[in-house]
């Protein structure tokens, strides 16, 4: 699962992580452009890894230098993926214009963003009853 070719995604090895509740959680860092020339690459491996196993993921966006409506859709296709097995989709080390379109596109509501993977790994939100 971790061994890509060059200049493809993910930009560094995927890392598993628990949350403080014992939820395993891949976490997998991206990099460069998320837009249309890339979205279906990255949809692939972000739908793989959920295959895996993984429904729990932490996308490590801080090498992601530009989203376009491609990338928004990759974000929504595997957030969703994600919830329907039961897991969920938090993003880390966003940078201001993407937090920004994020925020344009109401992304923020739904999506979580933490600072830091390490902040990620400790506050994420693992789906319950009670929540949203």
């Amino acid at each position: 699962m971790t061994q890509h070719h060059q200049n493809s995604w993910p930009s560094r090895s995927i890392q598993e992580a628990q949350t403080p509740t014992g939820e395993q959680l891949a976490v997998v860092p991206l990099a460069g452009r998320l837009a249309s020339h890339t979205a279906s690459e990255v949809r692939q491996l972000l739908h793989q890894i959920i295959g895996y196993g993984y429904n729990h993921l932490l996308l490590d966006l801080g090498a992601v230098t530009f989203i376009d409506s491609s990338g928004i859709g990759v974000l929504i296709s595997a957030l969703k993926k994600c919830r329907s097995s039961g897991g969920n989709l938090c993003l880390c080390n966003t940078n201001q214009d993407i937090k920004d379109l994020l925020e344009l596109t109401s992304l923020m509501q739904v999506l979580n963003c933490f600072d830091s993977i390490q902040s990620g790994i400790e506050g994420f939100p693992v789906k319950s009853e009670s929540s949203n």
